[in-house]
């Protein structure tokens, strides 16, 4: 997954670069220029790459336990039960608004389809079934 994030990333870097280049009218610079431009470029490449590389680690260190002290579990704890009391909230949530009358008819408009939508599949099995 990391190198692949990485093959994007150099990815995008070279499709800026060239983007750059064509934007530009790269005549009018002398041979000392374009080379000075063109190691600008890589090393701009390179930091943007090593930089999502650190941005990467720094955002697994939050979870990372090798990085702990009383104050951070306790914070890690307490994350957790919010996460778990928002998982709760929004299920809550989601059923009273499936209760409303309006969503109730269409609660059931969509079951009336998924039941059509079954039986013109059986229908469809029942003809191609036999010749597969």
């Amino acid at each position: 997954m990391r190198t692949a994030k990485l093959t994007c990333m150099v990815a995008v870097c070279l499709i800026g670069a060239v983007g750059l280049l064509v934007a530009q009218d790269l005549s009018k610079l002398t041979e000392v220029q374009k080379k000075q431009l063109n190691d600008w470029m890589a090393e701009r490449a390179e930091r943007m790459i090593a930089a999502h590389r650190l941005e990467g680690e720094l955002n697994r260190a939050v979870n990372d336990t090798a990085h702990t002290s009383p104050e951070i579990e306790a914070l890690r704890k307490r994350s957790q039960e919010l996460q778990e009391e928002l998982s709760r909230t929004q299920i809550e949530l989601r059923a009273k608004v499936m209760a409303l009358p309006a969503l109730q008819e269409k609660s059931a408009k969509l079951r009336q389809e998924r039941r059509r939508i079954s039986e013109l599949s059986d229908k469809v099995k029942a003809v191609i079934g036999p010749t597969q």
